[in-house]
């Protein structure tokens, strides 16, 4: 598992300019989250990680424009994030070609070979689910 984690990220770091492939899935993550308000915490539920992750992992995009983050309206101790104009231009920009090259990455593969891959990682997301929330029950 390891290994295949190292080379997807490899290959995103290899075709996505200016930021690293986990960053990208960052701000890919954040745009697909309802609209309510986005803070570090909710954000690292989403993600799988831990608050001090995104924490780490967002000061460099905001450094370079592509998040905002500010103390939350709602909740004097939480940050929220909200996407840059910055951000969206990036997907705009750079969409087309990670996917042309993540279909030249997966053209060996058959249609079938394809689903099959998606409904076993599906299903390994949800034993991880499964797992975490019976680890929780027993701490």
């Amino acid at each position: 598992m390891s290994l295949l984690s190292n080379k997807i990220t490899q290959f995103g770091d290899s075709i996505l300019p200016d930021i690293t492939f986990k960053q990208w899935f960052l701000l890919i993550m954040i745009s697909k989250m309802e609209l309510q308000e986005k803070s570090i915490n909710s954000i690292a539920e989403v993600v799988g990680t831990t608050r001090q992750n995104v924490k780490k992992m967002l000061v460099p995009l905001e450094n370079k424009g592509y998040v905002r983050i500010e103390k939350s309206d709602s909740d004097a101790r939480a940050l929220k994030v909200e996407l840059t104009e910055k951000a969206y231009q990036y997907f705009t920009e750079n969409d087309a070609s990670a996917a042309r090259e993540t279909n030249r990455l997966f053209s060996t593969f058959s249609t079938e070979e394809i689903d099959g891959l998606a409904r076993t990682l599906k299903k390994l997301i949800c034993s991880f689910e499964i797992y975490e929330k019976e680890w929780k029950n027993n701490e």
